[in-house]
């Protein structure tokens, strides 16, 4: 309950006319620092996107005569934190956590997380999009790391597979107006092969940049380009 009221009450704080309103000066101060907001989306990951743990029959009846409650919570705290995002309240790169469970919790929380993702483009094309970048970035870092030591990539491992259909919803919500969208999936295609290229400066030839295989993701978006963009 003090996590819906703080959504809301900075929501309206957000909402404030400082032009004519001597109260609301004074109160801008209590928009989200980089501190609260880690502590929001913090609060999120622990009470939304939560794993579900196995129990004895006894108790999975109990936990199912209770859980349309649960999620109705669930997705009460997710649209809250949502809202934040969608009217700038908090950072709009802290969407890129949200749609890390994108696939993972689609049957649950799929509508809400694609509804924000509509609206954070009609609000900005191109930062909604490096957002979608950012977050298949995330994943990807966190992907090489848990390979190790080993230089060659895993493609048919979950984590691996679950990036590629993530690539593939987020392409899926450009439609199919290429227009529309071109400034947007032209940035994703840029900033993916740069970051696919990272630390290939210098490189002799003998080995590849570490982050190549990114490309598998990018290439998700291609049938979005324009002929004139694949140039």
């Amino acid at each position: 309950q003090a996590f819906m009221i703080l959504c809301d009450w900075l929501l309206i704080l957000s909402h404030q006319d400082s032009n004519n309103n001597e109260e609301a000066v004074g109160l801008l101060d209590y928009l989200p620092s980089t501190s609260l907001q880690e502590k929001l989306l913090l609060f999120v990951q622990e009470h939304v996107f939560v794993e579900k743990k196995e129990g004895s029959k006894e108790e999975e009846g109990k936990e199912e005569s209770c859980r349309l409650d649960g999620l109705h919570n669930k997705r009460r705290l997710l649209a809250a934190y949502c809202k934040l995002i969608v009217y700038n309240v908090v950072e709009m790169a802290a969407a890129a956590e949200i749609y890390k469970h994108y696939v993972k919790s689609y049957n649950d929380f799929g509508d809400i997380i694609k509804e924000m993702l509509s609206k954070m483009r009609h609000n900005n094309r191109i930062q909604s999009a490096k957002t979608l970048i950012l977050c298949l970035q995330q994943l990807f870092q966190a992907h090489m790391e848990s390979q190790g030591s080993s230089s060659s990539v895993d493609f048919s491992s979950a984590s691996f597979t679950n990036m590629k259909e993530l690539a593939r919803r987020f392409s899926l919500t450009f439609g199919w107006d290429q227009v529309k969208s071109r400034e947007s999936v032209a940035m994703i295609h840029k900033e993916g092969i740069e970051f696919a290229f990272q630390g290939a400066t210098g490189v002799d030839g003998k080995c590849l940049p570490p982050n190549l295989s990114f490309l598998l993701l990018i290439i998700e978006f291609s049938n979005k380009l324009l002929k004139p963009d694949k140039r």
